[in-house]
Parts: C-alpha cells; sequence; structure tokens
C-alpha cells in the first residue's frame, strides 16, 4: 500500500525449505534495513526481466516445494516407522511386515526417481 511518498507491505512465509530458512535469516539478520536489501533485490530481477515492467504483463507464479532426496526418504521412514508402531500396538506387526516388508524395500531403491522428479520442476514461472 502506498501511503505519503511511501510503500508499505507485510510478508509471511514459511520455514519449510533451506531457501526458505536462508532468506528468512538474512531477512531476520537486517532488522530495520530490510527494505533496500529487498528493492536492491527486485530491481535486479526487473533489470532480467524487463516484461515485468510493463503493465500489460500477467504475472504468474508457479512454486513448487524444494524437498531434497534425503528429506523425502526420511519423511518416508518415519511415516514408516508409525505404521509399524502402530500395528505393533495392534498385535499384527508380523502380518504387516511381512505383506509391506518387499514393497518398502523397493520404494526405499526407488526414492532417487522422486528426487530426479522434483530436480526437473521448475521453480517459478514468471
Amino acid at each position: 500500500m502506498r501511503k505519503n511518498g511511501k510503500y508499505r507491505f507485510s510478508l509471511q512465509f514459511p520455514a519449510e525449505t533451506e531457501e526458505q530458512i536462508q532468506a528468512g535469516e538474512l531477512l531476520e539478520r537486517l532488522g530495520n534495513r530490510k527494505s533496500a536489501v529487498v528493492v536492491a533485490a527486485l530491481w535486479e530481477y526487473l533489470l532480467a526481466n524487463p516484461a515485468l515492467l510493463s503493465p500489460e504483463c500477467r504475472v504468474e507464479i508457479k512454486a513448487v516445494q524444494n524437498v531434497s532426496s534425503e528429506q523425502l526418504k526420511e519423511m518416508v521412514r518415519k511415516m514408516l516407522d508409525e505404521r509399524l508402531m502402530d500395528a505393533n500396538y495392534k498385535g499384527n506387526l508380523g502380518k504387516v511386515t511381512a505383506e509391506g516388508d518387499n514393497n518398502i524395500t523397493e520404494m526405499l531403491n526407488n526414492m532417487d526417481i522422486f528426487g530426479q522428479i522434483q530436480r526437473n520442476c521448475g521453480r517459478f514461472n514468471v
């Protein structure tokens, strides 16, 4: 919002990826000097993408959550651990492990495919 010759904005984003965490940490360290860095970064971006300066330009941003292959593997392992603990609690651990052991091993061995898909996805389309 523009008021009295100044722009004022509020910005919030999650701290879920390394990219978000690093950006958040930098902005946190900057304190009251955030504005100068944000303006300089946006200006560089606008110079590299001058079409954005046109009022006719329609901006569409598609963000893909960046999760590393290792983070994805860890999330799957945690979900599997929870399922196995639940099965053990319910007394059917043997059945669950016998049925799922081959599937779990195959899934974990193929986790690299998810990393490849993630790397091939674009981060932003403008």
